[in-house]
């Protein structure tokens, strides 16, 4: 009897140390707001270049693996919080689809850095976050217009590695394999991060095999109370072109936001140098738009904040109200 109880005892403590070193963690982002897109009536507003950003769900595992190894997972899922509807990288559905379409990876990580596969950002989006007034919200000029330097900000089938951080620099490369590609093209993507102190900067680079290269380099200074940023972008290969169309998007940001206790404004403007699409031994060019926003933020704590803001894109009128809450 004595055996069993002292087996019991000892199960007991090695399983209570073993869930003690795994952990899973419910997060997300509620954010709705009222507003108005160019060419539609006022209306609530969800996972629109209006909100502050496009509301999700996810779940965050990780485990200790012992000598300085954990491993993890990420799924995130976004969610319509006018109906509740599920999203895929292709937009809402409400046909009761449940796709992780924002996040859906596994990951090692230890003293070399960590190694990720699945469905997770770009390392260019990444960059471009870092120098960004706006960071990632929904209504960055620089964004809606270059994209993650003319890729999708989030890539599927992706195999990526992030450097550890040595004095503020890393740097990060993701690969996807061509036999994950519609177009039977390898992809690279990669980054340069600097980030220590009050300067944050990064160079963005993405290549499909056999197609011109992207780029682009931004850097951002926080003085405190205030702060600046600026932004290039040059872009020869778009994700919407079809195979043997080749573009020439190019042009900077500039971006500045002042701090008052719980208040802060913000304000980014882009402007195109070039636009034109090569086709057929031929040139066709577009208007060069110049795009903005400006955003004011109230936090009425850490996780919650409320927001107005002014998007300008396209010579179209966006304007809208919202409240973000993250838990």
């Amino acid at each position: 009897m004595k055996k069993n109880l002292l087996a019991l005892a000892a199960l007991t403590l090695v399983s209570g140390a073993a869930f003690a070193q795994s952990s899973v963690t419910l997060y997300g982002v509620a954010d709705v707001g009222i507003g108005k897109e160019a060419g539609k009536k006022v209306g609530m507003m969800s996972g629109t270049y209006i909100n502050h950003a496009t509301s999700y769900i996810g779940f965050r595992g990780i485990e200790d693996l012992g000598g300085g190894l954990k491993a993890g997972f990420r799924l995130e899922q976004y969610v319509n919080m006018e109906d509740g509807a599920t999203a895929s990288a292709n937009g809402f559905l409400r046909q009761g689809n449940e796709t992780y379409g924002r996040a859906a990876n596994l990951w090692l990580e230890g003293g070399f850095g960590r190694f990720k596969m699945g469905r997770s950002e770009t390392p260019s989006y990444n960059a471009m976050t870092t120098w960004s007034i706006v960071g990632d919200a929904n209504y960055s000029p620089s964004m809606q217009r270059y994209g993650a330097v003319g890729r999708a900000s989030r890539a599927s089938s992706q195999f990526s590695y992030k450097t550890p951080v040595f004095g503020g620099f890393s740097a990060e490369v993701a690969f996807v394999a061509k036999g994950d590609r519609n177009d039977k093209s390898n992809k690279y993507d990669l980054n340069v991060i600097y980030d220590n102190g009050p300067i944050s900067a990064g160079v963005a680079y993405n290549k499909i095999q056999n197609a011109k290269a992207n780029y682009a380099l931004g850097a951002k200074y926080n003085f405190g109370m205030f702060a600046l940023a600026a932004g290039y972008y040059d872009v020869r290969n778009l994700n919407s072109l079809p195979v043997g169309t080749r573009a020439k998007l190019a042009g900077y940001s500039i971006g500045a936001s002042v701090n008052f206790d719980n208040f802060t404004l913000a304000v980014e403007l882009q402007r195109q140098r070039k636009s034109e699409i090569y086709r057929q031994n031929m040139t066709e060019k577009y208007k060069k738009h110049t795009d903005g926003v400006v955003e004011a933020k109230y936090s009425l704590s850490k996780r919650t904040f409320v927001y107005a803001d002014y998007f300008w894109f396209d010579n179209r009128n966006n304007y809208g109200l919202g409240i973000q809450h993250k838990f």
